[in-house]
C-alpha cells in the first residue's frame, strides 16, 4: 500500500521514505513546497484552476490535469493527494547488486551497467582501486542524474533554497504592498513601497543596511545597491512563477515560449483581475476567496 511502502524522491533531504507521513517534514522545507508555493503567486495558473483546466495552452492543461487547484487546499493535504505521485521515482535508483552465478539475471537497461568479476579474497582497498581504474577506461562512463518520476525537477543538486525563499518574500511584499486591499493598523491604506524599502525591510542586502554614520555619498550608494538586487530578485521570482506554472522548475530564466491565450480569454483573465478576484496565496494555510 502506498501509504507504507518505500518512497524515492530526487531534491529531498533524503533519497528513501518510509511511508506518506515520513515525507512531510521534508517534502515541506524543500523544492517541492517551493514549485506549490510560486504556482499560487501565478494569475496564469489562478485563471488555469477558476476554468478546471480548460484553457488554450495545452501545457496549462497538462499542469492542471497533474497540479490541480493549488488554491483549495493547505500543502500538507495536496502533497497526499498529488505531490507523492507527481514527484516519488516511478523507479528504484540504480545500485550495485551480486548476481546468481546459477540464475545470472541481468538487468534490462545492460548498456549501463559494467559487469566485473570481484575475487573476494581481496582487500577492500585494492578491490575499489581497481573497480575504479575499470570504470576511468570505460569509454560510455558518464554520471546522469535521470528522474523517473512524473514531473522532475529542473535540477537536483544546486538548488538555492535562500534565493527561492527571498525572491518569494520580495515579490510578496512588493505586492501586498501595492494592493489597494491592504490596510494598516490604524486603517489607512498603506502605500506602496520603493525597492530599496523592501530590500530594507527584508534586509535584503546587510553591506547596505543604513548606518547614522554613513555620508551623503555612502548612503546614496547603499540606497542604489539596494535597489538593484531587488530588481534582479524581482525578475527571478517573475520567472520562477512564469516557468513553474509551465512544468519546469526550479529555473529563473525567462521562458522560452511564453503562456498562450487567445484574446477572448486573455480578455476574460484581465477583467477578472481588473475586478480584483485574483489574489496570489503567499501562507502554506491561505485559501483562495473569491470576492
Amino acid at each position: 500500500e502506498k501509504k507504507h511502502r518505500e518512497l524515492i524522491f530526487k531534491g529531498m533531504q533524503r533519497f528513501r521514505y518510509r511511508g506518506i507521513e515520513a515525507t512531510l517534514e521534508d517534502a515541506s522545507n524543500g523544492p517541492y513546497f517551493w514549485w506549490w508555493s510560486y504556482l499560487r503567486l501565478s494569475k496564469d495558473y489562478w485563471w488555469v484552476c477558476k476554468n478546471e483546466g480548460l484553457v488554450d495552452d495545452v501545457r496549462l492543461r497538462k499542469m492542471y490535469a497533474d497540479f490541480g487547484d493549488v488554491y483549495s487546499m493547505p500543502f500538507e493535504r495536496w502533497w497526499k493527494r498529488r505531490g507523492i505521485d507527481l514527484f516519488s521515482e516511478g523507479r528504484g535508483l540504480p545500485e550495485v547488486k551480486q548476481l546468481d552465478v546459477q540464475d545470472i539475471r541481468l538487468s534490462p537497461d545492460t548498456a549501463n551497467h559494467l559487469l566485473v568479476e570481484i575475487p573476494i579474497n581481496m582487500t577492500e582497498k585494492e578491490i575499489l582501486a581497481q573497480v575504479r581504474r575499470i570504470l576511468r577506461r570505460h569509454p560510455n562512463r558518464a554520471v546522469k542524474r535521470v528522474s523517473h518520476a512524473k514531473r522532475p525537477l529542473a535540477k537536483f543538486k544546486g538548488i538555492r533554497k535562500n534565493i527561492i525563499e527571498s525572491a518569494h518574500s520580495v515579490w510578496r511584499l512588493h505586492f501586498k504592498s501595492r494592493d489597494g486591499r491592504a490596510i494598516t493598523a490604524i486603517g489607512q491604506a498603506r502605500g506602496a513601497m520603493s525597492y530599496y524599502q523592501i530590500g530594507k525591510e527584508l534586509r535584503l542586502v546587510p553591506s547596505s543596511m543604513p548606518a547614522r554614520t554613513d555620508s551623503k555619498e555612502r548612503a546614496a550608494m547603499k540606497v542604489n545597491a539596494m535597489k538593484v538586487a531587488v530588481s534582479r530578485t524581482m525578475s527571478r521570482a517573475n520567472n520562477l512563477i512564469a516557468n513553474a506554472t509551465l512544468g519546469t522548475f526550479p529555473s529563473m530564466t525567462p521562458p522560452q515560449v511564453p503562456v498562450v491565450w487567445k484574446p477572448m480569454q486573455k480578455k476574460r483573465l484581465d477583467a477578472a483581475v481588473e475586478r480584483q478576484e485574483w489574489y496570489p496565496l503567499f501562507e502554506p494555510n491561505d485559501r483562495l476567496i473569491v470576492q
